[in-house]
């Protein structure tokens, strides 16, 4: 079986089985050391043995040898010590013989789990899998339920119809939705017995969000839909933007980008156990046994914590960090330590030149998940509030001039075609002086989910200011660019806005730039500038593309 196919128990297992193989190498390894360091005293041998010994303490108990992670974990108590002044005197003699003896002994009396055993005893049918965006609409009504499934698709969601719940349940045991929309008509007065499932419905027991609409939009209307097991409640007619921002709730915050990890553990086993834990939660993981080769890690690899040790030979953790925190561009990534240490005021030097937390070896599995995906998370919300535009989410005004000037050197390096856009919403000043500006945001946040939802991952979209948003197209040609750029002009001006009772569109103008011989960002800006200024002059809704 290929390790492709392996489930992460047995990939566990194996490195365990490894670790036990080459366990009684290390005892040896240990015994010979500490004879040389008998015959003749050598500072030198002195921290290669402690080195090995501190590994032991930290990977042991990983493996399932407790009693030998807290025998090593003593020695190394005694070995630091002798550091500085070296001699072994009868009684520091004694007592690191008769630790070597005893951590021989537990080495040989296996370890305390298997992996195997455990995925045995916590097995369980696997869920039914979310294939989100997907929405199912109940409406018998085929005139809104095609504009329903219209305004959804522009934004990038699937959209499923039905007339009757009966029809939905049967769609639903094929396949699950992300969420559905539910459109029933509710008689006036007393809503005690609204039921929109059987108690035992797929539904409710799958937690399906539930999104609810009604032409009524009294107390008793809402509470007896919370009390159906609703999740959300819209009064007719249905304000498009509101329901977006529900299902954006409910269904896309879902959808998040896996974390991104870097482990540099010298121990190539010991790592590479972390890494199936953290892998089997689905984060991205890069090992690196080598502190040396940080700088491209963190460039190719672009991580969003980094879990280090401390105690590695040529570079230690802490010097590692040091020289992360002298580089501006990378002072905010996360950085974990791990190690056996369990002196405060070492782990308080560490906390100072740059660690964000500290965790002692052996740690649980279930304990090195919560740690790193806390700590993660934390990252990207400050990244986000330093980063993104409050209103729509988008990259700010100075963070899509960065990230252009990144993209522009990229693609002058690789030769690759590269198109940048700005946007502009039309007459935007009329929408807000007719409907207010709390609609005229509206608007804003429409076009800005309509951006993220229709272009490439690749892409990069941001709020210029106002009402204009830039685009940055990358591996992008000219016609390609005004294709897509025209596809997203049709598809806003097709959107429903709504403002009470009364619905309207907007639409927006576009310049377009291509980046050629002797370009920078400043000069891609201008240009669509420029070309933008030409698409307003020239009546507005259209794509001008400036050479």
């Amino acid at each position: 079986m290929t390790d492709d196919k392996l489930s992460k128990f047995e990939k566990l297992q194996r490195l365990q089985d490894k670790y036990i193989a080459e366990l009684p190498d290390k005892i040896n390894m240990l015994q010979l050391k500490w004879k040389q360091l008998q015959t003749k005293g050598d500072e030198d041998v002195l921290k290669e043995f402690s080195r090995s010994v501190h590994n032991l303490a930290g990977s042991a108990g990983t493996f399932g040898f407790s009693s030998l992670s807290d025998q090593a974990r003593n020695l190394e108590k005694i070995l630091v010590g002798l550091q500085g002044e070296f001699e072994i005197n009868k009684v520091n003699n004694e007592k690191i013989s008769s630790a070597l003896v005893e951590m021989e002994q537990s080495a040989g009396g296996g370890s305390d789990f298997t992996y195997i055993q455990a995925e045995s005893a916590g097995h369980q049918a696997a869920p039914i899998e979310l294939t989100e965006p997907l929405v199912y609409v109940v409406e018998d009504d085929p005139i809104i339920a095609e504009e329903i499934q219209k305004q959804l698709m522009y934004f990038g969601y699937q959209v499923k119809v039905f007339q009757n719940l009966n029809i939905t349940q049967e769609a639903i045991k094929e396949t699950l939705p992300g969420a559905m929309i539910i459109d029933r008509s509710l008689p006036e007065g007393g809503l005690e017995g609204l039921q929109l499932f059987d108690d035992s419905d797929v539904v409710l027991n799958m937690g399906i969000p539930i999104i609810f609409v009604s032409t009524r939009d009294d107390w008793d209307a809402r509470l007896a839909a919370v009390r159906a097991g609703c999740d959300a409640y819209l009064k007719k007619p249905i304000d498009y933007g509101e329901l977006l921002d529900h299902l954006e709730e409910l269904v896309a915050g879902k959808e998040l980008e896996p974390y991104r990890i870097l482990i540099v553990d010298d121990m190539q086993v010991l790592a590479e156990h972390y890494a199936l834990v953290l892998r089997a939660t689905d984060m991205h993981v890069k090992v690196l046994t080598d502190p040396s080769g940080l700088f491209e890690a963190l460039k190719e690899f672009k991580p969003e914590l980094i879990l280090m040790d401390i105690y590695m030979p040529v570079c230690t953790g802490l010097e590692a960090a040091k020289i992360i925190r002298q580089n501006n561009n990378l002072a905010g990534i996360p950085i974990i330590f791990l190690s056996t240490e369990s002196n405060q005021l070492q782990q308080d030097t560490a906390m100072k030149l740059g660690a964000d937390d500290f965790l002692q070896k052996p740690i649980s599995d279930n304990r090195l998940i919560t740690s790193v995906a806390l700590r993660v998370e934390r990252f990207r919300k400050l990244r986000s509030l330093m980063c993104h535009d409050s209103l729509t989410g988008l990259l700010n005004h100075v963070t899509i001039k960065l990230q252009l000037e990144g993209e522009v050197a990229r693609a002058i390096r690789q030769n690759s075609p590269l198109a940048f856009a700005m946007i502009d919403i039309d007459e935007f000043k009329l929408v807000n002086d007719r409907y207010g500006h709390l609609l005229g945001d509206r608007v804003i946040k429409n076009l800005s989910r309509l951006l993220l939802q229709r272009l490439r991952k690749s892409d990069l979209v941001g709020r210029y200011g106002g009402e204009e948003f830039a685009v940055v197209l990358s591996d992008t040609k000219q016609d390609d660019a005004f294709t897509i750029l025209d596809t997203l002009r049709k598809q806003f001006e097709a959107i429903v806005q709504t403002h009470g009772g009364l619905q309207f569109s907007c639409t927006f103008s576009v310049g377009l730039s291509l980046l050629k011989n002797g370009d920078d960002a400043n000069s891609l800006i201008f240009r669509a500038d420029q070309a933008l200024y030409q698409a307003k002059k020239a009546g507005r809704n259209q794509v001008i593309f400036l050479e």
